[in-house]
């Protein structure tokens, strides 16, 4: 009983680092504990009866412990995802064939960004397309006004392409198996899906949900078949010699690039890790 109390505050904890409180439902996703939605509700309900944390009057409602937080910032990331430079770049963005998947990270994934926040993304792109995909992510953010640039101290309403994996290579290194990324990996909203990607995804991730066991039942059902699949990769796969020969030219230009201004970013062939701000640094040093 203590062990799943002190689970539960863990959680709430966890999410009010990012200013952020969770619903029942995000509760159990998370909680490291496994246990079936019905004990937990009438867990939940016990411990605010007990005043060990406190739950707001919305529907769903949300859990604290001791700080209720506004809901100011679910308006800010509404906006910023409305905003119509944003949405016509995602609807480009969908028709390039190397790009299999696009999700929201960060804090615009769990609909809690603040004014100055950018909108994080994730990309997956299709096999050997790695940096034809960053590519093709980076000119069209020029275009549209929404790139952010490595000197650029406002980043209000820009995109921030930080994490690119191919398809080749969808797990998250051993190393980087920690909670916060589980986290991230499970908080990712995909807005562009081909294919079954994401759920290839999910399943090359497997380790999350030995970290948070009922976020499988949570998640078993999120992800959905596109018809224009085989449609793009018939004729993609006709100028396949020549989109390699690309890809080697970008691929050698782009690492020239990074490698001028690297720091403690991680490159390899298949996946590229870009995080300016290191949630997970100042997480662990939170705990100590």
């Amino acid at each position: 009983m203590k062990q799943l109390n002190n689970g539960v505050i863990k959680v709430i904890k966890y999410f009010s680092f990012f200013e952020y409180n969770p619903t029942g439902k995000e509760i159990y996703t998370f909680l490291q504990a496994k246990i079936d939605k019905n004990s937990l509700n009438i867990k939940l309900d016990n411990m605010v009866k007990q005043k060990k944390i406190s739950a707001s009057k919305d529907t769903p409602p949300q859990y604290s412990i001791g700080r209720k937080i506004s809901n100011i910032k679910y308006q800010i990331s509404k906006r910023k995802l409305n905003n119509w430079r944003y949405k016509a770049y995602i609807q480009l963005l969908s028709l390039f064939p190397q790009i299999k998947l696009a999700g929201l990270s960060g804090s615009i994934s769990m609909m809690n960004a603040e004014e100055n926040d950018d909108v994080d993304l994730f990309i997956i792109t299709a096999k050997n397309r790695l940096f034809t995909g960053r590519l093709i992510t980076l000119v069209i953010a020029q275009l549209f006004g929404l790139r952010r640039s490595r000197k650029t101290q406002s980043s209000n309403n820009k995109i921030c392409l930080n994490l690119f994996f191919d398809e080749s290579n969808l797990k998250v290194p051993k190393f980087k198996q920690t909670e916060f990324v589980g986290h991230e990996v499970l908080q990712m909203k995909p807005i562009i899906i081909k294919g079954d990607i994401y759920k290839r995804f999910l399943e090359a991730n497997e380790w999350v949900f030995r970290l948070f066991p009922n976020a499988k039942l949570v998640f078993s059902m999120k992800y959905k078949v596109s018809r224009i699949k085989k449609i793009l990769n018939t004729k993609y796969s006709i100028l396949n010699t020549f989109f390699n020969i690309i890809e080697s030219i970008f691929k050698r230009i782009q690492l020239d690039s990074i490698n001028k201004h690297r720091t403690t970013e991680i490159i390899t062939s298949t996946q590229l890790w870009f995080h300016p701000d290191d949630f997970e640094k100042r997480l662990t040093e939170l705990d100590k």
